[in-house]
Order: structure tokens, then C-alpha cells, then sequence
């Protein structure tokens, strides 16, 4: 036993204080660079790898999974923009919100469904490695011209109301699908329907001069005399056309069976309403396509189209009466349009997608390989609210289940929508 105060035992109690001060300091920086280690790791994506061909999205820990919508937002077709908008917050909102534990992140873009402005929209997004994909347009022009675009970045488009059949045609790069039906596809369900089902044989068929409108009456006026019809008149209407006299005059010589409007909203009303007034052709059948599906439409028309029938997607089951009761109960009225419910299973196909497709990492970070990611949209199926949606190699991923409907006194009073489903083409 030493004594404290002889100077060895002074040197022994030095010696000890300064092997335990060592030890201190040894064990504080290596906590110190396990508590460095553990920080980095949290801020990586593990041992995470992306070996995809057009690389991955990146989502860190507590960090959102980011899509875009591309709509209409302004203009005049800003309220049919805005119920697609409002259809894919449903589809967010059955999500919890959330998608792989990451909270779902909308950046909203307008395209005015215009060309120009729908293609300064997406470049203002240019180079966003974190973008998962884009939800929209609406309109097909709009798709055309942000294509290349959303190629460069190696995106994806799916899109719930581009329906220009050329959009799918030989994409040798699939970046765009889209669960509305290619709208020729209605045409040919209108030719069977005045044929099969009314009993024409002699049609006369009405178009403007929109490339929509005119492939429509082309495969129109091609089913229906395949079919064994006959089109007995044919006329290209003007977007400032008011004077409809010659025409009517020339086809009420010999009335058709009945007309096939190919047209949009202000120009299928100002025929609707002439031929009203035309004694000889007041009561021809009336055949148009689904953008007069609406409940815009139909208030506005009033009793010059009672009875007058539209080519639709056939929306009915416990899915869409469900999808139908969510959207009254959060909106109030129901949607003016079948389009509400492609967005909505657009958003559900692309949210489907992901999950399939993620790589979730220990620390909850998520790799998403972009060519991954369009393979498992291609090759997904899901019941949808417009049914079973299998994507085509092509990107054709819509349900073709179409039906036809009547604009009846209930529908054209404003007491009630939709209107009934007479007829079904599956």
C-alpha cells in the first residue's frame, strides 16, 4: 500500500488517471464515428443499386413520391380539368394518402389543352430526377407535343382522355398509355347500335373539321356499310357556321333513318336546334359521340334532343356506385362526364405500378427503375371503375365495355344524371 503522497505513488495515481483519459477519448471518437456512420447510411439508400436502362427514381427517407398532373386548369375547358383533377384526389385519397409508407406529392400543371402551353408546362420540369410520372393530358393534341419531352426525361405519360388512335401507334419507346379507349372504338359501337339495334339503313352523318371528329365519321360511315348501310349525306360543319338551310334542305328530300353527329358541343346544338325546327326531319334519330355525354351539354340542348342517344363507356357496378357515393359525398354533385372515372383509374394503374416496381430499402428509402416501372404498367391488370384494365404493348390500356344512352325529359329538365343505359356493346 502506497501513500499518496510519496511522489511514486503521486507518478503511479498520475500514470492511471492518464491511461483512463485515453481510454475516454478513445471510446468518444469511435461512438463518434459510429454515430457519422449510422447518419450517413440514414441519408442513402442502403447497399441500393440501380442497373435500369433509363436509371431510377430516387426517394429518401420522410421524403414524398412525386407525380405531375398535366390538365386543363384554364380556359374553356377548365371545368372538365378540374373534375379530373378532383377524381385523382379520390384515387389519392383511397391510397391513405400515402404510397410504400411515403406520402403522395402532386405537382399540378396547366395545358389550357393547348399544344404550346401544355408543352412549356412539362419543360418547366425538365431534368427532375425525382418525377415518377405524369398523369395526363387531357387532350390529345397536348399529348402529342409533350411526348418528346417526357421521352428526354424518361418519363412516363398515362393519360385518362387522349384518345387519338395515332398516340399508340408503333411507339417503338412505350412512354405513353392511357386507360381511355382509342376513340374510333365508339364509332364502331354507334354504326352497330343505328344498325343492329334501330334497324337503319340509310344514315346521314354531320362532322366539323377537327381531326377528332373526322376519324370519327370516317369509321362510322365504314362499319355502317359494312354492315350493309348506306350514308345518303355527308357534311363538314364550320366552327363559325350559323346557316344550316342548304343542308337541311338537301337531306330532308329523303330523310335518313337517322343523323350521326360527330361534333362537339356548340356545333351539335345549332344542328340539333335546326333540325327541330324542320318540319320533315323534327323527328330523325339522333346519334352523336361521348363528348356530349355531359351534363353541360344536355342543360343546354334542353328538349330539342329528347330522346336523342350518345355512345359512352359502360360505368356500372359495385366499384363505380362506390367511386359515384364518394364523389357526391365530397363534391356534392356527381361528375359531369365518364372521363372522371378514367382519371381515376389512371391514377390507380400508375400508383399499382410503383408498388410492384419499388425497391424498398432497410431505412425506408425507395429505388424505382423507370424502364421497371413502364415493363410493370404494361404488363398490369386491375378492375377498374371502367373495367379490367390490361395494358396493351402499345400502351392501350382501357376497358373497351361501351354503351349507349338517352338524353330523356328526366336528364334534359336537369332532375337527374347520368342518363339511362339503353344499350350495351361488350
Amino acid at each position: 500500500m502506497c501513500c499518496k503522497k510519496t511522489p511514486r505513488c503521486k507518478k503511479r495515481i498520475w500514470a492511471l488517471s492518464n491511461q483512463r483519459l485515453k481510454f475516454r477519448l478513445t471510446l468518444s471518437l469511435v461512438l463518434l464515428s459510429l454515430g457519422l456512420l449510422l447518419s450517413a447510411v440514414a441519408c442513402r439508400t442502403d447497399t441500393l443499386n440501380c442497373d435500369d436502362p433509363l436509371g431510377c427514381v430516387i426517394v429518401r427517407p420522410n421524403s414524398p413520391l412525386r407525380f405531375a398532373t398535366l390538365l386543363p386548369t384554364s380556359g374553356d375547358t377548365a371545368v372538365w380539368g378540374q373534375e379530373l383533377s378532383q377524381a385523382i384526389t379520390l384515387s389519392i385519397m383511397a391510397q391513405g394518402n400515402e404510397l410504400l409508407d411515403h406520402e403522395i406529392e402532386l405537382v399540378a400543371l396547366d395545358s389550357a389543352c393547348d399544344a404550346e402551353t401544355g408543352r412549356q408546362a412539362v419543360q418547366s420540369l425538365a431534368a427532375d430526377a425525382t418525377l415518377v410520372g405524369i398523369i395526363g393530358p387531357a387532350c390529345s393534341d397536348v399529348a402529342t407535343a409533350v411526348l418528346p419531352a417526357v421521352r428526354l426525361n424518361d418519363w412516363l405519360l398515362i393519360s385518362p382522355a387522349s384518345s387519338l388512335p395515332s398516340l399508340t401507334i408503333d411507339q417503338r419507346e412505350l412512354a405513353f398509355f392511357r386507360t381511355v379507349p382509342n376513340h374510333l372504338h365508339q364509332a364502331v359501337v354507334a354504326a352497330h347500335f343505328a344498325y343492329e339495334e334501330l334497324g337503319a339503313r340509310q344514315a346521314a352523318v354531320f362532322q366539323d373539321e377537327t381531326s377528332y371528329n373526322n376519324l370519327l365519321a370516317q369509321q362510322f360511315n365504314e362499319t355502317f356499310t359494312e354492315l350493309g348501310g348506306s350514308i345518303s349525306y355527308q357534311s363538314i360543319l364550320q366552327v363559325s357556321q350559323t346557316e344550316l338551310t342548304g343542308a337541311l334542305d338537301e337531306i330532308s328530300a329523303s330523310p335518313p333513318d337517322l343523323v350521326y353527329l360527330a361534333l362537339f358541343e356548340h356545333e351539335a346544338n345549332l344542328l340539333i336546334n335546326r333540325l327541330a325546327e324542320n318540319s320533315r326531319l323534327a323527328g330523325v334519330v339522333l346519334l352523336g359521340e361521348d363528348s356530349l355525354l355531359t351534363n353541360n351539354f344536355a342543360n343546354r340542348v334542353g328538349e330539342a334532343a329528347n330522346g336523342m342517344t350518345l355512345t359512352g363507356p359502360l360505368l356500372a357496378g359495385e366499384a363505380y356506385d362506390a367511386f359515384l357515393a364518394d364523389w357526391i359525398n365530397d363534391y356534392q354533385t356527381p361528375p359531369t362526364s365518364a372521363t372522371a372515372a378514367y382519371a381515376y383509374d389512371a391514377a390507380r394503374l400508375l400508383f399499382a405500378a410503383v408498388e410492384k416496381t419499388a425497391i424498398v430499402g432497410q431505412n425506408g428509402s425507395l429505388l424505382i427503375g423507370r424502364s421497371a416501372l413502364r415493363n410493370n404498367l404494361a404488363a398490369s391488370g386491375l378492375d377498374g371503375l371502367t373495367g379490367t384494365l390490361n395494358c396493351t404493348a402499345t400502351g392501350e390500356c382501357g376497358a373497351a365495355a361501351y354503351g349507349v344512352y338517352e338524353l330523356d325529359t328526366a336528364v334534359l329538365n336537369n332532375n337527374t344524371w347520368p342518363p339511362p343505359l339503353i344499350w350495351k356493346f361488350e
